[in-house]
């Protein structure tokens, strides 16, 4: 008992002792206290911060070095960031207890520190577009006619995490580096043997020029024009001799060209004078005989250019030494076979109109018959006399005359070819045949028949027929130096077209208004009634 009351006032002593070294060290770095090496023990509050900052203050300045790969770098050491409140405050710890100071003297105490991850991740993959290299598959390299193997190397990649890692351990210990950081090899996709493989695969498809075809059916690529196509393809198995296609192709478009040749049409030639239908009134017209002859047609033919470059190529690609095999030929019709250019038997249609001889406007009319000659509508296809003619131009022969336009008289070149659509338009007319679109002039011009007439204006007003019939429709034109014929020829039956016009009926501002009938029976069993209504303006006053 006497014991127990014995060490107890010893230890109570003690801990009076200690209490007082506390109070007197409160402030203060306990002796032996070091803070990343530096001895702070001893020091006061103002101290230790002192010492600390010059500490941070070296921790963060300036750069470390690295390397990657053989790839030299700097990393800012301020990436590092020193919380120097938080190591002094531990440096001047006495312990938390009064038994702290009999159980140990003061230590080492660590930097308290941060690192800004996401700005050395960004320095990181910078630096990693310099290190990093694909792995290189290996290809061939051409030159002539010789073919060399490039062979595989591998590539590498800066491991972007554990570089960051290793840096962030380096700043945080105060390493002076330079620090090498992590790089992973990346192995190439194929081995020296099998690029060697594809070279010799090359040298084999330049042993000889490569040919499709024979005789005057026969087309040849030459070694040296194959040489540039030549590539190194990687495929699922490894890589492979390729072509570029596309070359290919293109070398045999060229080489194709001459042995097409073109499909004729059948021809047609109609004797006899030109037929003379001008009635202005009414008129019944049934088709008339001609004398034709049918100048036979000739069958084309053209080279399957995709055909044979896709034949060309697996030959190349498997170096075949068999036999050329045949080129590829398409036969290529006619749009006029020799059959369907019997079909025109007869004078389906025709209209003459006349006009003052050595005016520009003949120039125009007869340019515009000249062009328009010889034209096919095949059955069931649409005639346009723009989209057939085109722009009037002086380039393509024609000159400035007068036209109406916008219901005025003006000078536009290809003035007069109206007169030419009329024309065109009553040989339809008479023809049977569906008239598409048509447009009168906006007031009465006497050499045609009233409210049987058209106008055309390229881009505007066009004429426009359909042929319904089973058979072609041959369009020719006979110009004089007064006049210009219109005669359709074809096989329509033998319809019968009768034209019926009805009185004019005068308008209070000068104009009238007519109406003609257009009857259609018989012949292919196509018939009808049309009614052509026209108004006409008054016609302007000469100047």
């Amino acid at each position: 008992m006497r014991g127990r009351w014995v060490a107890g006032a010893a230890l109570a002593i003690a801990a009076a002792g200690v209490a007082g070294v506390t109070l007197e060290r409160r402030g203060e770095a306990l002796p032996g206290t070091t803070v990343a090496g530096v001895d702070v023990g001893g020091l006061d509050g103002p101290a230790v911060r002192a010492a600390v900052e010059d500490v941070a203050a070296t921790r963060t300045s300036g750069a470390l070095a690295v390397s990657a790969a053989g790839v030299p770098s700097t990393l800012p050491r301020d990436l590092l960031d020193v919380d120097v409140d938080a190591t002094v405050d531990r440096a001047l710890d006495d312990g938390g207890s009064v038994f702290g100071l009999l159980l140990r003297r003061g230590g080492e105490v660590g930097l308290t520190t941060s690192t800004d991850r996401r700005r050395l991740r960004d320095r990181l993959e910078a630096l990693a577009a310099e290190v990093d290299r694909p792995a290189f598959a290996g290809d061939i390299r051409v030159t002539g006619l010789q073919v060399a193997a490039l062979p595989p190397a591998p590539g590498r990649a800066l491991q972007v995490l554990p570089a960051a890692d290793a840096v962030q351990q380096v700043l945080e210990q105060g390493s002076s580096g330079p620090v090498e950081l992590p790089v992973r090899t990346l192995q190439a996709p194929t081995t020296p043997a099998q690029v060697d493989a594809v070279a010799a695969a090359g040298r084999a498809a330049l042993g000889r020029d490569h040919v499709l075809g024979q005789g005057a059916l026969r087309l040849t690529v030459s070694r040296a024009e194959l040489a540039p196509l030549l590539r190194l393809r990687q495929a699922a198995g490894g890589p492979v001799l390729a072509l570029d296609t596309a070359g290919l192709r293109a070398r045999v478009a060229a080489r194709a060209a001459p042995l097409a040749a073109s499909a004729r049409n059948a021809g047609v030639s109609v004797a006899g004078p030109a037929a003379v239908v001008d009635t202005q009134g009414d008129l019944v017209w049934t088709p008339r005989p001609a004398q034709v002859s049918v100048r036979p047609a000739t069958v084309g033919r053209r080279v399957d250019v995709d055909a044979a470059t896709a034949r060309l190529q697996a030959r190349v690609l498997t170096a075949d030494r068999t036999p050329p095999p045949p080129l590829p030929v398409t036969t290529v019709q006619p749009a006029i076979t020799t059959a369907a250019a019997g079909g025109v038997r007869t004078l389906v249609g025709a209209f003459t109109t006349r006009f003052q001889a050595g005016q520009p406007r003949a120039t125009n009319i007869r340019r515009i018959a000249a062009i328009v000659d010889g034209t096919w509508v095949l059955p069931g296809a649409e005639f346009s006399l723009n989209g057939t003619a085109g722009r009037r131009t002086r380039a393509r022969g024609f000159v400035a005359d007068g036209a109406i336009v916008d219901g005025e008289l003006t000078d536009e070149v290809g003035g007069g070819v109206s007169q030419f659509a009329t024309t065109l338009f009553n040989a339809a007319f008479f023809a049977g045949v569906p008239i598409l679109e048509h447009k009168p002039h906006s007031f009465y011009i006497s050499r045609y028949p009233a409210g049987r007439e058209s106008t055309v204006y390229y881009g505007a007003i066009d004429v426009r027929f359909r042929n319904d019939t089973a058979h072609p429709l041959l369009v020719r034109t006979r110009s004089s130096a007064g006049s210009v014929t219109v005669e359709l020829y074809g096989d329509n039956g033998g319809r019968r077209v009768v034209s019926t016009s009805g009185p004019r009926r005068p308008r209070a501002d000068g104009g009238f208004r007519i109406t003609v009938t257009r009857t259609t029976t018989g012949g292919d069993g196509q018939g009808g009634r049309r009614v052509f209504s026209t108004t006409y303006d008054p016609v302007p006053p000469e100047d």
